[in-house]
């Protein structure tokens, strides 16, 4: 029977020495708590100084950019300038039916 006890007791400080709580408590750790007194506070967000200066946009007229397309597609297809063509294609109302012309001559 006192074998029994004894080998209780130790099982039981065995269990009791492993539980981190308890071994704080027997030896007197105080707890760390974080002192909210020291936290550094941030400024406050600021505009700066140009925010509302904003660049004007730059206005192209429409002609320019239907001349320009129609160069790019003759440069991507590799297509040479006649007049012939640029008869056919300031005739031509859009991009797509010079596209499909193109292709049915090839």
């Amino acid at each position: 029977m006192k074998k029994i006890n004894i080998f209780l007791i130790l099982l039981m400080m065995l269990a009791l020495a492993s539980c981190q709580s308890v071994k704080n408590a027997l030896s007197g750790v105080k707890q760390e708590n974080s002192d909210e007194f020291l936290v550094q506070k941030k400024n406050p967000l600021v505009l700066p100084p140009d925010f509302t200066d904003l660049p004007v946009p730059f206005e192209e007229s429409a002609e320019v950019t239907e001349i320009q397309i129609e160069e790019d597609i003759e440069k991507l297809l590799g297509m040479e300038n006649k007049v012939e063509d640029t008869n056919n294609t300031s005739n031509s109302s859009s991009i797509e039916s010079f596209i499909l012309k193109k292709i049915k001559e090839n």
